[in-house]
């Protein structure tokens, strides 16, 4: 039957195995704020267990005090791991803010006549709290990403502090007993291995977050365009051939008026700046069910799922209003943009995608040749123009698979 100290003995050299990867890990990537903190709790959590296990030469009493902190900080500095994993606000005291909280709790019971079962539930107790705190950032995740473990792990981390809130009481029901000064009991033994056995899932539960990471940025990569952070042109036909065979999905194909002389007037970094806050500000504009891509260049393209002809004209109008009354910054220059725009609305699957961008992109180019600065919707043609507009279709679609149309 396993006895106290070796499961602690036990723990010590699972613990160092978890601290020497995770230091491997930091030493490849110092630059990775998480891995330091993620490292740092598998060092606190060896020298906690090492303390744990030299009852036989320093009182248990004082390894409550330190081992007992060290323990709860290691959870603290899991949780500011994933904060940072996250891109969510914290500050470093918050690693230590509960440990200094149970450090303060451990020394006012000492006006306890025996103050040890109440030191040692609070220290499961200020994990438990940590741990929870942990979930619950691992539960809100980041903004706009969804990682198919990040659910998963943030339930097993409630599981964890369930269990570490569950043992919170055992200390003050079942004291702790002692030969010599060597703790006996049941109850530490199994627990202890129960939570070693969480406390490796969630340093494995953090490396299956960082591969889903790297995996995460390899797919925005693919469908992603690096400069506006919209979809690219692939990512943005392959959702908007979905949407296309719905009647009332509005199709628009915009171009900004005059870029290549906006290029010219402020260098690329001037055109770089106007294609970035066009595109922060459009996506503010539209409803959260559109799709908003970056065609090539300086035309973007809009599918806009449920609006019939005349709400799809007012959103695209007044996206075009906006643009046009707010200045463009880049270093010390400002100056206005300006848009055209095609536009039709789809009538369900009687037609392919690429015959609704040929008529928006035809639209596109009716408002350039009536002076920019305008949406232009496109009826779609009866059964009997359909000949009429095959011509043209023919003619924009190799355009439109193999390069980004450039405006005067």
């Amino acid at each position: 039957m396993l006895d106290v100290v070796t499961v602690f003995t036990y723990n010590a050299v699972i613990n160092l195995a978890v601290m020497i990867v995770a230091t491997i890990a930091w030493a490849r990537n110092p630059g990775q704020k998480e891995i330091v903190f993620w490292a740092l709790a598998a060092w606190a959590m060896v020298l906690g267990t090492i303390c744990s296990s030299l009852t036989e030469h320093v009182p248990y009493n004082i390894l409550g005090y330190v081992g007992g902190v060290i323990y709860v900080a290691r959870t603290g500095l899991i949780r500011l791991g994933f904060k940072e994993f996250y891109a969510q606000p914290y500050r470093l005291w918050q690693a230590f803010s509960v440990s200094a909280v149970v450090c303060v709790a451990m020394v006012s019971a000492e006006v306890l006549e025996d103050p040890t079962p109440v030191r040692v539930s609070l220290i499961y107790l200020g994990s438990a709290i940590n741990i929870g705190l942990g979930a619950q950032d691992l539960w809100r995740g980041k903004p706009g990403e969804r990682l198919p473990s990040g659910r998963l792990s943030a339930m097993v981390y409630a599981v964890y502090a369930l269990t570490s809130l569950a043992i919170v009481p055992l200390p003050i029901l079942y004291p702790i007993q002692f030969e010599g000064t060597t703790p006996i009991s049941d109850w530490l033994t199994y627990s202890s291995m129960l939570l070693l056995i969480f406390n490796l899932l969630a340093f494995l539960m953090a490396m299956v977050l960082k591969l889903e990471r790297g995996g995460e940025i390899q797919r925005q990569l693919a469908e992603r365009d690096h400069l506006t952070g919209l979809t690219n042109r692939r990512m943005f036909l392959h959702q908007a051939a979905k949407l296309s065979t719905e009647a009332g999905t509005a199709i628009a194909v915009l171009d900004l008026d005059h870029f290549k002389r906006l290029n010219d007037t402020y260098g690329h970094k001037g055109g770089d700046d106007a294609l970035v806050q066009f595109a922060e500000r459009t996506s503010r504009l539209l409803p959260a069910d559109a799709v908003f891509g970056r065609l090539g260049g300086e035309e973007f393209g809009i599918c806009l799922p449920n609006h019939d002809r005349a709400a799809a004209w007012t959103m695209i109008n007044t996206i075009r209003l906006a643009v046009a009354a707010e200045d463009i910054h880049s270093q010390n220059h400002r100056f206005r943009l300006t848009l055209s725009c095609g536009l039709v609305v789809t009538e369900g699957p009687s037609r392919s995608l690429d015959a609704w961008m040929a008529l928006a992109d035809a639209g596109l180019y009716a408002a350039k040749d009536q002076g920019r600065n305008r949406v232009v919707l496109q009826e779609p043609p009866s059964q009997r123009d359909e000949r009429a507009v095959a011509q043209p279709e023919k003619r924009s679609l190799p355009d439109w698979d193999d390069m980004a149309r450039l405006s005067a």
